[in-house]
């Protein structure tokens, strides 16, 4: 992977919590994933958890690699977890290598590790995960060019803008419906939050469809198009015509390659 094909230069901060001081795994892999191209902050030994979790939000990593070689993983990554959370930054993904027990495999995963990298994993793997947090994910959407994002939570509508009259529209569109120019035409990302116009709770449905549901025109920003949309995450006597709506994509099934279908609804704020 050519690091010059990312939208930009991937960021890890690689750090020791505690009082390891088995430094040389932690300087192999920095210095490794350096040679790929990655920007490496390496906080040096005996951290605690919260200056490694200050030093990842004030650097803007993409990720925290941890090294662990004494047994305390499992409590470093509680402790730095506590700390993420304080900061609002659970976002961050945490990776850790060094010596553990592949019996400490689940429970790191249901603490929210995202990678683990047992002795003999080579750099190349660590790179390319790097690489996956900051390449652009083409998503299989059902509506195909619609949404756009690193993540779920991180998804954009995507739409066109006509400089020659001033109109936002969506779907895409390869001329201006308004003016039928093209030349003044660009993709641009559109507000994720949005007014509710009017909506209807529908209660009875054909076969196939579940119900109720709810479906209704969200009016995207100040200046941006009036959306035709499937409503969710709403209460029925609360909702009303003027609610502040924000757009949430879901998954909504597999395509034949078993790759993810994703769509868009939004959903009271």
């Amino acid at each position: 992977m050519d690091v010059r094909s990312l939208p930009r230069t991937p960021r890890v901060l690689v750090g020791k919590i505690g009082l390891d001081g088995h430094n040389r795994g932690a300087y192999v892999v920095a210095h490794g994933l350096r040679q790929f191209g990655i920007e490496v902050i390496y906080t040096g030994l005996r951290q605690t958890a919260a200056t490694v979790a200050r030093a990842a939000v004030q650097e803007d990593v993409d990720a925290i690699g941890i090294s662990s070689l004494v047994g305390a993983h499992v409590s470093i990554v509680k402790k730095l977890r506590k700390e993420l959370e304080k900061l609002n930054a659970l976002d961050i993904p945490i990776t850790i290598g060094g010596i553990i027990p592949p019996e400490d495999f689940a429970e790191l995963k249901a603490l929210g590790v995202a990678k683990i990298y047992p002795p003999g994993t080579e750099v190349k793997e660590i790179a390319e995960f790097v690489f996956s947090l900051v390449r652009e994910r083409e998503w299989k959407c059902a509506v195909p060019g619609t949404l756009k994002g690193p993540r779920l939570d991180q998804m954009n509508l995507v739409g066109t803008s006509c400089s020659a009259c001033g109109r936002t529209f969506f779907p895409k569109r390869r001329n201006c419906p308004h003016c039928m120019d093209d030349a003044h035409v660009k993709e641009v990302d559109l507000s994720r939050t949005g007014r509710l116009q009017s909506f209807v709770v529908t209660k009875a449905a054909p076969p196939g469809y579940s119900v109720p549901h709810a479906q209704g025109y969200v009016s995207l920003g100040d200046t941006g198009p009036t959306l035709f949309t499937l409503l969710t995450d709403y209460d029925e006597s609360t909702l009303q015509p003027g609610s502040l709506m924000e757009l949430k994509c879901v998954e909504t099934g597999q395509d034949v390659n078993n790759e993810s279908i994703i769509s868009y609804r939004f959903r009271p704020v």
